[in-house]
């Protein structure tokens, strides 16, 4: 594996370092013990939205936030140009909760956002900062959604004309054969709602999709199962050694008629060792397309973001992924933002960025989703603390 750009990142910001004399910086309003990595500063872009959860940038840098417990999404002004957003306007409001605020996205004029049960799109037609104008593109009768519960955030991507969403598993691993349900599929749209077709299957909960610059990759974390080796550790008289550090969460590049294994089939073709009486298990194996790069077991990779553009040094082109940490592992994992090195269209190094988990044991924030701001910088969601954090390099 060529390595010469992960050095070249390292190098890059050691020399920065060395003539500038910085160091990692929090401001004042970032919780204390809140660790960042040298060359870089972290502070608040938003402060006082209720569990905000994704992002979206659309005209003028306003910022829009979705907000799943209160049905509404937020657009967010920077009105001086300083990286803090000054206002906060409720841009879609009064939807019920528990149809799930999920994937917002800007496209042609339009803040499309999804629910569980529908795809629509909204825009402010006189300029009050409000849309007035609201259109469902995709309804229940056409949306994957199935049995209620589970893994219900619905994912959205608008890209060369096709819509793509996905709702995850309805359990933490559900057995059933591969036909019986349209949930942890990939399904596509025309821009109308119709020509509905199946891009990939065997997906557990992908939150959101990416594409990766310059390409039509559509590239996603998918959330590893809880416990994996529940029938054989039984009552845990020796606690879960093995659930403890498996499965590991995937990044995973998503092609037309992929196959990601779940629920059989987890990490690098690993048997999920609940389902070794499964009759298909070698012929879903064999199927199987492999992640991309492995991740730490119960950190529920959440997001992800490709990078775009030159204020992170030989940044052009990495992944930034959201961690919001998981429930079952002995040991608290997750709680962070990583980085992960690309090169030739594929990952071969993680650097991380950012991490709320102090002492190991404290968590002092859940980051949910990243995306690239327009002046470069990175934002990054918190549900824990309510806040939006944005992410800069001062190293130069």
């Amino acid at each position: 594996m060529n390595s010469s750009r992960f050095f070249a990142s390292i190098a890059a910001v050691a020399i920065a370092l060395s003539l500038t004399g910085a160091s990692s910086t929090r401001a004042a309003d970032v919780p204390a013990g809140v660790w960042v990595r040298d060359g870089y500063t972290l502070s608040v872009a938003v402060d006082g939205i209720k569990t905000p959860r994704f992002l979206a940038f659309g005209p003028d840098n306003t910022l829009f936030v979705s907000v799943p417990k209160e049905g509404k999404i937020i657009a967010c002004r920077d009105t001086n140009g300083d990286g803090t957003y000054e206002t906060q306007t409720p841009f879609v409001a009064g939807k019920e909760p528990s149809s799930i605020m999920q994937g917002v996205q800007w496209h042609d004029g339009w803040l499309w956002f999804a629910q569980l049960n529908g795809i629509s799109k909204a825009r402010d037609t006189n300029g009050d900062g409000k849309a007035d104008e609201e259109v469902q593109v995709i309804g229940p009768d056409l949306l994957p959604t199935g049995a209620r519960g589970g893994h219900m955030w619905r994912a959205l991507l608008i890209h060369k004309g096709r819509i793509y969403t996905h709702v995850g598993d309805q359990t933490n691993a559900t057995d059933e054969p591969i036909e019986a349900s349209e949930r942890k599929k990939i399904w596509s749209f025309a821009l109308d709602g119709s020509d509905k077709k199946l891009f990939a299957s065997g997906i557990r909960n992908t939150e959101k999709f990416s594409v990766r610059p310059g390409t039509d990759e559509l590239w996603g974390v998918d959330h590893d199962i809880d416990n994996m080796a529940a029938k054989l550790e039984g009552e845990k008289k020796f606690g879960q050694p093995i659930t403890d550090h498996n499965p590991p969460a995937e990044l995973n590049h998503y092609v037309e008629g992929g196959f990601y294994g779940h629920p059989w089939i987890l990490g690098k073709n690993q048997p999920n060792l609940n389902f070794l009486n499964e009759p298909r298990l070698m012929e879903y194996a064999k199927m199987t397309t492999v992640p991309e790069w492995l991740l730490p077991a119960h950190s529920s990779a959440n997001s992800l973001t490709f990078y775009n553009g030159d204020k992170f040094p030989n940044a052009r082109g990495d992944l930034f992924v959201a961690f919001k940490g998981g429930w079952n592992a002995s040991a608290k994992v997750g709680y962070c933002v990583s980085r992960l090195l690309f090169e030739n269209g594929h990952p071969y190094g993680e650097l991380k960025m950012v991490s709320f988990l102090k002492n190991g044991t404290e968590i002092l924030g859940r980051p949910a989703d990243c995306t690239q701001a327009p002046d470069g910088s990175l934002l990054f969601s918190d549900d824990f603390g309510n806040k939006v954090y944005r992410l800069s390099y001062v190293g130069k």
